[in-house]
């Protein structure tokens, strides 16, 4: 009886391996349906959601694992575009066009301008927006400091598996 209920958890333990993912297969899903970019690795993200009905664009500041928000003490997050595709019908805009995001605070969750991890922009240079070359200019998260951090718009930064959408 001992030798089957042994073979039993055994076979029990080897499914749970095959399922699990890998390391190189590990995804993080954007919260908010969006594109993450990765600050260092598995340090933090940013999440982008663009609406290009409207021009505007959304930053969530996210842990390593993109869950759970993460406030940083910034009034503002800078982009600067470049290659920037449109749909039928908008005007290209200029290259090296810049977005600057300003920090929303939360009543429900105390995050003000200034200590939150939420920043929006809203601006005709995003109307109509599909596709884009861009580069987080400056960000401080959990005492690292990020410069020039580049990334495909809605593709992300992401390594080949780590996956963000």
């Amino acid at each position: 009886m001992h030798a089957i209920r042994r073979a039993a958890l055994g076979a029990v333990a080897v499914v749970f391996v095959a399922a699990s993912p890998s390391h190189a297969e590990h995804r993080h899903v954007p919260p908010h349906g969006g594109t993450l970019v990765e600050l260092g690795p598995e340090l933090a993200h940013v999440e982008l959601v663009l609406d290009p009905h409207a021009g505007k664009l959304t930053a969530y500041v996210l842990d390593g694992e993109a869950e759970n928000a993460v406030r940083i003490r910034a009034r503002q997050l800078e982009l600067s575009l470049r290659d920037v595709k449109r749909g039928p019908g908008f005007p290209v805009p200029p290259q090296g066009s810049k977005v600057v995001l300003e920090a929303i605070g939360n009543v429900l969750t105390g995050e003000t301008p200034g200590d939150t991890s939420q920043f929006e922009a809203e601006t005709p240079t995003l109307t109509g927006v599909l596709a884009f070359q861009g580069a987080l200019t400056r960000l401080e998260v959990r005492g690292a400091a990020f410069e020039r951090v580049t990334f495909s718009f809605p593709a992300g930064n992401e390594p080949a598996g780590a996956g963000s959408r």
